[in-house]
């Protein structure tokens, strides 16, 4: 299949779960087996949410809010309280109360309860707190998130948090205080459902020549809601799918495996958990992972990022990278699928857009993450790269 047909395919949106989610795996393993690869499907469960009109009343006046991906549905009425840090939530009593979150207690969001690869004490306190006490509901006043475009963003995106939540925008806050009853009584409807289906996480197989280990190749192929994912991730699949077809017919020494993350943007990893446990059950040896993850927004290089590579290594890499135009050294991230392997001690690389934090960021999570602010041609470029790292890992090994 040409890149750019792929590209139209793959552009749309995409939460696990969902027909086209399911449509891009029928279509990712169509392409896996014509490029002579076996392929591997990890079965497992996830939710499919559906929203609806969800509104907040205080006095008379009924505003609109968004429910948080994946909360549990409440309509009704109760006592309101504001918290604007969140030390305040571990002293106050919640039981039964409509809270309102603002101000510091919403400057980001909260990791998603039990996150397999990372969960912060400070967010598995207030989330212990919260279930303890039993609020009735949540609505957090969020402004800009500091790692995507959203604004506002869902302080909770999480199935597995029991407390009902929404959110809204932090600039409605003065127009809530001068509403605010003197019964304190407020009014929350939060329209949201979830509905347990089953996908599944692929795996495609290159055999190497006499090969003990394994590089992986992989992209998450899922967006969040309200998104069409261009530049994350339908290019990095792109990519994938781009080096697959470069690679087809040189011998390697390393088994390749490229692996579509079906989860990235889904509360629970239940795709790269069952990968993991997949590779620890295989017993496979992994020498390398790379993540591409957001590249190739349009006036942007690809940026390459290390985690656990020797440093004559990376010199050899670096050395590398000057001969490519359109590739640059980036500045280390975590918070992608390289974190799973970064975290377990594996060797790493990320492949991003250079201007992530400062340009590509802007559109991420949100519907402006559009084919047009793809460069078609970096594509091209970043996948040469890569060939010539693949080729040559075992040498940069040997130094």
């Amino acid at each position: 299949m040409k890149i750019e047909d792929l590209l139209i395919e793959i552009v749309k949106e995409r939460p696990v779960g969902t027909e086209n989610n399911e449509k891009i795996i029928a279509l990712l393993k169509e392409e896996f087996l014509a490029l002579g690869c076996s392929v591997t499907a990890l079965p497992f469960k996830c939710l499919v949410w559906k929203k609806g009109s969800s509104t907040f009343k205080i006095g008379d006046i009924e505003l609109k809010i968004e429910a948080s991906p994946y909360s549990a549905a409440f309509d009704g009425t109760g006592e309101g309280i504001v918290i604007d840090e969140l030390a305040a939530l571990q002293t106050t009593p919640l039981r039964d109360k409509i809270i309102i979150l603002r101000g510091e207690a919403t400057q980001k969001a909260m990791q998603p309860k039990d996150y397999p690869f990372y969960y912060p004490d400070e967010d598995r306190n207030v989330i212990l707190r919260l279930e303890n006490e039993r609020p009735k509901a949540i609505l957090a006043l969020t402004g800009q998130s500091q790692l995507s475009g959203m604004n506002p963003f869902p302080m909770f995106t999480d199935g597995n948090f029991s407390i009902p939540s929404g959110y809204m925008s932090e600039s409605k806050w003065e127009q809530i205080r001068q509403l605010w009853p003197a019964d304190n009584k407020l009014s929350i409807r939060i329209v949201s459902e979830n509905i347990q289906v089953q996908s599944s996480q692929l795996i495609a197989h290159k055999e190497g020549v006499n090969s003990k280990e394994t590089i992986v190749v992989c992209a998450h192929m899922d967006t969040q809601y309200e998104t069409m994912g261009a530049l994350d991730n339908a290019t990095g699949i792109a990519i994938l799918i781009a080096l697959m077809q470069k690679l087809k017919r040189i011998e390697c020494a390393f088994d390749i495996e490229f692996v579509p993350f079906n989860t990235e943007e889904y509360f629970g990893a239940n795709g790269e958990v069952s990968y993991l446990k997949y590779l620890d059950n295989e017993q496979k040896r992994i020498s390398l992972v790379i993540n591409i993850d957001s590249p190739c927004h349009i006036g942007s290089n690809s940026a390459i990022s290390y985690y656990n590579i020797h440093e004559n290594q990376k010199y050899i890499i670096d050395q590398t990278i000057t001969l490519h135009e359109c590739i640059e050294k980036g500045e280390s991230w975590y918070a992608g699928d390289h974190c799973a392997f970064a975290f377990r001690g594996i060797s790493c690389l990320a492949v991003s857009s250079s201007d992530l934090f400062e340009g590509a960021l802007a559109h991420i999570h949100t519907p402006k993450d559009t084919i047009k602010d793809v460069d078609r041609e970096l594509i091209g470029g970043t996948v040469d790269f890569l060939v010539e790292l693949v080729k040559n890992w075992s040498k940069i090994l040997d130094k």
